[in-house]
């Protein structure tokens, strides 16, 4: 079923491990017509941004209750900080970094835990999965809660080290310290897909506004708040995953019923429109 590339642990794009396909593990390029395009520090083809997304929101339908799931359990000390706030006089300055903290640890929690259903190898990297993300949120959360627009521009910065300890590409702090070189080096592609999740968030919100109008208050902003984290949790975990994992060589990522064929044709106009401009070329310099 793979029509583009295999990879020698697994595949990214799903939760299964590549053995599982039947694929060997070996690394194989299917033929010379797979269409052209950036090259990543492995020396493979990159997929598209948008493929991310697309993997991401197919995984994320397939496995929809367990992600949910997931999501619900790393979100509980957010809820949990949200009662202690909503329901006890705390000075506002420890309720905003407590919930500052809860939010991003979540996060960063549940992005590491995604990793793992790929990477595998968790009971032996637990303790450097657990340094990494909890540094990585506790640092986060403190500069969300002195700037909260920071937190769109931190995403990759907060995303990467849960990753690279859960993937076992550095343990510890040297996962934090990888997750910011992985930011700047891949900073046009990790930001592209920072843009991407901000426009699937908004339209989350505007959908959610339009669900919950009649809801009046706090209550219906509360839902919308809820409901769009639910969501945007996994998928920016999952997209952030491919985006590594694409990175790192690792991804697969299968193609749509037909993607092949219009690849194929694709790259064979583009070789007979090259045919054509060498061609006029050589009119013109045996004209002179």
């Amino acid at each position: 079923q793979k029509t583009a590339y295999e990879i020698s642990t697994r595949d990214w794009s799903s939760d299964v491990c590549s053995s599982d396909l039947g694929t060997g593990g070996r690394l194989i390029v299917a033929d010379d017509d797979v269409e052209e395009g950036p090259v990543g520090p492995t020396g493979r083809a990159l997929h598209p941004v948008g493929a991310y997304f697309e993997a991401a929101f197919r995984r994320f339908g397939i496995n929809f209750g367990g992600y949910l799931l997931y999501t619900a359990v790393c979100g509980l000390p957010t809820i949990v900080a949200a009662l202690i706030v909503t329901h006890t006089a705390i000075d506002a300055q420890v309720a905003g970094i407590l919930l500052a903290l809860s939010y991003t640890l979540g996060l960063v929690f549940l992005t590491a835990l995604t990793t793992t259903l790929v990477a595998g190898g968790t009971r032996d990297r637990l303790g450097s999965i657990v340094l990494a993300t909890a540094v990585t949120g506790v640092i986060a959360g403190l500069v969300v809660w002195q700037i909260l627009f920071l937190a769109i521009v931190l995403l990759p910065f907060a995303l990467f080290p849960p990753i690279i300890a859960a993937s076992g590409d550095a343990s510890g702090l040297a996962a934090v310290w990888g997750g910011v070189r992985a930011t700047f080096r891949w900073f046009r592609r990790a930001y592209a897909c920072v843009l991407g999740l901000v426009l699937v968030a908004v339209g989350l919100w505007l959908g959610f506004t339009g669900l919950f109008f009649a809801v009046p208050g706090t209550l219906g902003e509360q839902l919308r708040l809820a409901l769009t984290t639910l969501l945007m949790w996994p998928i920016s975990a999952l997209v952030f995953r491919n985006l590594y994992g694409d990175m790192t060589g690792r991804l697969v990522i299968q193609d749509a019923p037909g993607e092949n064929e219009r690849r194929r044709a694709a790259m064979k106009a583009k070789r007979e429109r090259g045919k054509r401009n060498r061609l006029r070329l050589r009119r013109v310099a045996e004209d002179e």
